[in-house]
């Protein structure tokens, strides 16, 4: 790629990056429910159990969903509404730029209020440094960039197979308050696995693998088996003793939905291919049965053309 074309590239990735920035502010329901919702779900919940350790980190998962999936989802969807999808495919912009610009985006709001969300709540209750400076960094950020990565992909995932965005909206919001409610945030998560029925079902949550992650390098729980005598809690994650687990299923997830993406693009492309080569097809076909008529003085044979056209169509 040269220089031109890349600053070209640029500028494009630029201002699709402004008009997402611009859209998401200007719709109100982006920053109530995507920052003031979520911090002060976490503030209160902080305010009456600022001992229990996965309040804050599953709060900033939490609110990684609600902004990387939910919003990013609403967004997309809304898009498609006003038609602005399909203007941009009938653009000349690249889809790299476009999908890169949507990705960049995506990440940098997510990062940016995770960030917020996390200091402010640190401010006011410094008890949860206690357990920062015991953290896994490593186990940290990977479950983070897994956790993030999930949510994206399931974005992609509803908007791409459900056209309907009452459906696509309601299976996020599912979503969205099953992860609120049931990994650490709305109930303690010792207290959901605690119940045999609902932690069987919760396997098949697409978030649990990678907040679980997120949630046992914060408590510095390689092994995902947490135990803290001084405020009672112990906490086995259900990996028994496969620590590796967690992060097999946590990127099986993640490569699913890949897989299904990736499928269905291939699918449309090649049916894209077809159509354009029975399109090439038909109207060579039309110009040959045209051109015979025009060059024909032979009436049976003209009957016999006709009727091979009808046979054919």
């Amino acid at each position: 790629m040269n220089l031109e074309k890349l600053k070209k590239e640029y500028k494009v990735f630029s201002m699709l990056f402004i008009i997402q920035t611009k859209h998401w502010f200007k719709n109100p329901l982006n920053i109530f429910l995507g920052v003031f919702i979520s911090l002060y779900t976490i503030l209160c919940w902080l305010a009456f159990k600022h001992n229990d350790p996965f309040l804050l980190v599953s709060g900033i998962c939490v609110a990684m969903v609600r902004n990387s999936m939910y919003i990013y989802l609403r967004t997309i969807n809304d898009w498609r509404g006003k038609n602005f999808v399909d203007k941009m495919s009938m653009s000349n912009i690249s889809n790299k730029t476009k999908h890169l610009s949507l990705l960049v985006f995506n990440f940098i709001s997510t990062f940016v209020i995770c960030l917020i969300i996390f200091l402010i709540s640190i401010i006011l209750f410094p008890s949860q440094l206690s357990y920062i400076e015991k953290l896994n960094p490593l186990m940290m950020i990977f479950g983070l960039l897994i956790c993030w990565v999930t949510c994206y992909v399931i974005a992609l995932f509803l908007y791409t197979f459900i056209s309907n965005t009452k459906w696509t909206t309601m299976i996020g919001l599912l979503i969205y308050f099953s992860t609120m409610y049931f990994l650490g945030l709305g109930f303690p998560f010792q207290t959901i696995i605690q119940q045999d029925w609902l932690n069987y079902l919760l396997y098949l949550h697409p978030m649990r693998y990678s907040i679980n992650i997120v949630q046992a390098g914060f408590v510095n729980a390689p092994n995902f088996h947490y135990i803290n005598a001084d405020i009672n809690i112990n906490v086995d994650f259900g990996y028994g003793e496969n620590a590796w687990l967690a992060y097999f299923l946590a990127l099986l997830t993640i490569g699913g939905y890949i897989i299904c993406l990736v499928s269905k693009r291939l699918i449309d492309s090649n049916y894209k291919f077809r159509s354009r080569n029975k399109v090439k097809r038909l109207k060579a076909e039309s110009k040959l049965y045209i051109k015979q008529i025009n060059e024909s003085n032979d009436i049976e044979f003209l009957k016999r053309l006709r009727e091979d056209r009808r046979q054919r169509d």
